[in-house]
């Protein structure tokens, strides 16, 4: 049975007049009495009294019969809609995991807004991870997209967009005298001890204290490096050390806590969103599409890639 047959009918039903049903359908008329007569062939019963002077009229097996088709005809248009949506990534499930400093940058905030915006009814679980554990999970499927600080390489099943660039300002305590500073020089942070979440040390963060100390002319000293930078700022407002973080992290109000830019150097730091090399969930992919429309509207350029090595 043939769903253009049960629409056929349907227009026919509510009709009741074959030459009305045929302009609605865009049909002529004969080839609409074919398909109803197809349809009742079928179904091996007559659904439609065709009077030579008197209107068509619906049997009685035609009237129960009506129901069903219109309902049919729903559930098909429904399943149609979902599919297309599905294939629009405007319907699923996907797992997004996130560095803590990603979730006070609004980046992150910005594609879920975009991925739970009206007409969509994509479903994302959220929660946070370390950089280098998200490489891992989603090298195995374990997350489906990820928001983590730059790295000089990735898996090579991974691909990972720019998402944000942003000024790196150091944190300090709020009753140290290098507070009075408006923006504090290298060389007056030689006494004291920088502190770095233990994800970053090797890469972002490292570099960033060698490249402070080399400017300022000493050689620095660090604490043991910590979970994130949450628990960095944590130390900082405790007065035990110093931590070069990301700008957006001055939305994070700690007691103690005060931050200042550097004043001779200027040091950034990446935010990257990554995902698997040809994914193939349209849910995953509506999520990769998000994403990358947030990159674009907050560079205002096209994202940029960076290819593993």
């Amino acid at each position: 049975m043939e769903l253009r047959w049960l629409e056929s009918f349907v227009t026919v039903a509510e009709e009741l007049h074959f030459a009305r049903a045929a302009d609605r359908l865009h049909l002529a008329p004969s080839a609409l009495s074919a398909q109803i007569r197809a349809l009742e062939s079928h179904l091996g019963v007559r659904l439609i009294d065709r009077g030579r002077r008197a209107r068509p009229a619906l049997t009685g097996a035609g009237q129960l019969f009506l129901e069903e088709a219109r309902l049919t005809l729903a559930q098909a248009a429904r399943a149609e809609s979902v599919g297309r949506r599905a294939g629009r990534g405007e319907l699923g499930h996907a797992q997004i995991a996130y560095v803590a400093s990603a979730a006070f940058s609004g980046v992150l905030t910005d594609v879920l807004t975009r991925c739970t915006a009206l007409g969509t009814e994509l479903t994302v679980q959220v929660r946070e991870l370390e950089t280098p554990a998200q490489l891992e999970a989603l090298a195995c499927g374990d997350i489906d997209v990820g928001f983590l600080r730059w790295r000089p390489g990735y898996p090579p099943e991974v691909v990972a967009t720019c998402l944000l660039t942003e000024e790196v300002v150091v944190a300090l305590p709020a009753g140290a005298p290098l507070a009075a500073y408006e923006a504090v020089p290298a060389a007056e942070l030689r006494d004291e001890c920088f502190v770095a979440p233990h994800f970053d040390e090797e890469y972002g963060c490292r570099d960033q204290i060698l490249e402070v100390a080399e400017l300022g002319g000493f050689t620095a000293r660090c604490a043991s490096p910590v979970r994130d930078f949450i628990a960095a700022l944590t130390l900082v407002g405790g007065g035990l050390a110093v931590a070069l973080v990301p700008a957006s992290l001055r939305r994070v109000q700690i007691p103690g806590v005060v931050y200042r830019p550097l004043a001779d150097v200027r040091l950034t730091t990446r935010l990257v969103g990554a995902y698997r090399r040809g994914e193939t969930s349209p849910a995953v992919r509506g999520v990769i599409r998000h994403l990358r429309e947030a990159a674009a509207a907050g560079n205002g350029q096209r994202p940029e890639l960076l290819e593993p090595r």
